[in-house]
């Protein structure tokens, strides 16, 4: 390696961290305890890998010695790095769904499991000026913590959320997995294609909404009077009002014009769109990214993407011209992610576990999401 002069060579900490779960959507935070670098801060449970050690295999030592439980159900999620002052870490982001026994602090920490919702425009205001005055008081010879501790994002500044309970500030690294955890774990996308098939798709939307249904993609590159047409403007408008009031989001497909993102939720960017910065569109809305290879989730992470859908996983009608990457390519791509990934292509309810087991966020479908 060729190194400039003053370049330092920094190792990486590769890091196990448990995203715990219960069934109404709480995570668990723990507090690292005096005498520990960062003390007082709340962050995801977990620790260094061992020599030989698996992610899942240091991720259940972990949690035996922090939190006295015995994990029963984990896998995989997220990688991704993150770098601190005084070290750069690889955290292996995993979801914990079972386990055996009560979390509780082994390690002189205190635990609180939390709920995210969305924050208030003052909460995040708030959190604005409170950073601004945290800097703007920053002596010139702070410490690198004091600098974290003064530029670092809350909640409500960086991902728009409050947390319930409230707790004290979060690492920096913890906050991408909470962002994470808003995205549900099913994306639809729209096919509707033609006037003539609009109702039987509303039904569908309808009926898929009152299953739980609660990420909506809006894209109809084939509609007759092309995807700029003031009647595909309308339907937009439709599917958003049955989403929202199904306490659901709607993003909007990149084929279709910018001034319509903001009318949703935000929007989901093809691949060849996805070469620039993030797209300048309202605060709190998300940004999808379709991905087929590594260099497409360069871009995705680049423009600091909420999550992207990658395929095809498994032959599909709507892309019979690509050979399919297959679940083994589609986890060594999912690793080098740092993001939250759906699996698109072939793709239903019916194989959200297999996605799952194999490192997705969840699924992303045409046709699979709307059938009953």
């Amino acid at each position: 390696m060729n190194l400039q002069a003053g370049q330092e060579v920094r190792k990486v900490m590769e890091v196990a961290a448990g995203v715990l779960l219960r069934a109404d959507g709480s995570v668990l935070l723990g507090q690292r305890p005096e005498g520990k670098a960062y003390a007082g801060w709340w962050e995801l449970p977990g620790g260094k890998l061992e020599p030989g050690e698996t992610v899942l295999q240091a991720l259940a030592r972990e949690l035996k010695e922090e939190l006295g439980i015995d994990v029963t159900a984990a896998t995989t999620w997220v990688t991704h790095e993150h770098t601190y002052p005084h070290a750069t870490v690889r955290l292996h982001f995993c979801r914990v769904t079972g386990w055996h026994g009560e979390p509780r602090g082994l390690e002189s920490q205190d635990v609180q499991w939390v709920q995210a919702w969305r924050a208030e425009t003052s909460a995040i205001t708030a959190a604005v000026n409170a950073r601004e005055a945290r800097i703007a008081a920053l002596a010139p010879d702070a410490s690198p913590e004091a600098h974290v501790a003064a530029t670092a994002l809350s909640v409500e500044e960086g991902l728009g959320l409050t947390l319930s309970p409230p707790v004290g500030p979060l690492l920096p690294a913890t906050l991408p997995p909470m962002r994470w955890l808003q995205v549900p774990d099913i994306y639809g996308i729209t096919g509707i294609d033609n006037p003539d098939n609009l109702s039987a798709f509303m039904h569908k939307l309808d009926s898929a909404l009152a299953r739980g249904l609660r990420l909506v993609q809006f894209r109809e590159p084939g509609w007759p009077e092309g995807p700029n047409a003031p009647s595909l403007l309308a339907v937009l408008r439709d599917v958003i009002e049955r989403t929202h009031a199904a306490g659901g989001r709607v993003l909007v497909n990149s084929v279709h014009p910018a001034a319509w993102w903001n009318e949703a939720d935000g929007v989901h960017l093809r691949a060849s769109d996805a070469s620039g910065p993030r797209p300048d569109i309202a605060p709190g809305s998300w940004v999808g990214v379709s991905v087929h290879a590594a260099h497409d989730l360069a871009n995705a992470r680049k423009l600091d993407a909420d999550f992207v859908a990658l395929g095809n996983v498994l032959p599909t009608p709507s892309h019979t011209d690509r050979a399919p990457l297959g679940w083994q390519q589609f986890a060594a791509l999912n690793l080098q992610a740092g993001l939250p990934v759906f699996a698109l292509g072939g793709q239903g309810p019916d194989t959200l576990a297999t996605a799952i087991g194999h490192g997705a966020h969840g699924i992303a479908a045409i046709r699979g999401v709307w059938d009953e």
